[in-house]
């Protein structure tokens, strides 16, 4: 077969057909690459919800959950046995001495519990008359202060329904020179105080107080 003149490509044909091809291949990895990759966006929308436990405790049937609270004097004055054989009903004098029941119930609390006593008397303050014995729990009370006793209430004690009893004795030294004590309308927060917090137990790790060694007497 003769190739004549006339069935020569010029160059300008050669341009074309090369930049044809160029664009194929561009057009068959384009298409090939976005057949093979694809790309996924999920948008999600909703709402988790849960319910928040709850810490309730009362002490003497007394709600002490809201964190305003106190405790409130009558709950004490209404659960204290006072001994006194040389003084009228109801009265105090140098001599006198009792004792202060406080039952703690967390029913229907659905965490622990840490709970705290503060309790101050003529040791603590001098202004006080009363002073306050040896504490004594049904359940382990650490003393973590000079003056403050504190406990954990687990979600066991929860479960089996423990209440916890603590009974706090209290006595009046013979001390002359104290005024006012004759008088009737004696308050309570001159004779004492305590004071209780609690919040929910997260592990802590209660740390016995230790009493400060006494300073050496001064050399002569």
């Amino acid at each position: 077969m003769i190739i004549g003149e006339n069935m020569k490509i010029d160059q300008s044909d050669k341009k074309f057909i090369l930049i044809s091809l160029v664009i194929l291949l561009i057009c068959f990895f384009y298409l090939g690459a976005k057949g093979t990759y694809t790309s996924f966006e999920s948008l999600i929308f909703g709402r988790a919800t849960t319910k928040t436990a709850a810490i309730h405790l009362t002490i003497n049937g007394y709600d002490v959950t809201d964190p305003t609270s106190v405790l409130d004097n009558r709950i004490i004055l209404d659960n204290t046995t006072w001994v006194s054989t040389h003084t009228r009903e109801e009265k105090i004098s140098p001599g006198s001495s009792g004792t202060i029941d406080l039952e703690l119930d967390p029913s229907g609390s659905e965490v622990a519990i840490l709970y705290e006593f503060q309790f101050i008397d003529k040791v603590i303050d001098d202004d006080k008359l009363l002073n306050f014995g040896n504490i004594t729990c049904d359940h382990t009370l650490v003393r973590t202060a000079v003056d403050t006793y504190s406990g954990i209430i687990t979600l066991s004690d929860i479960e089996n329904s423990d209440t916890i009893s603590l009974d706090v004795p209290f006595y009046f030294d013979y001390i002359n020179d104290i005024e006012g004590i004759t008088e009737d309308n004696q308050v309570l927060d001159d004779l004492f105080e305590i004071h209780f917090h609690a919040l929910q137990y997260q592990g802590e790790t209660l740390v016995p107080y230790v009493e400060p060694e006494p300073e050496p007497d001064p050399e002569p």
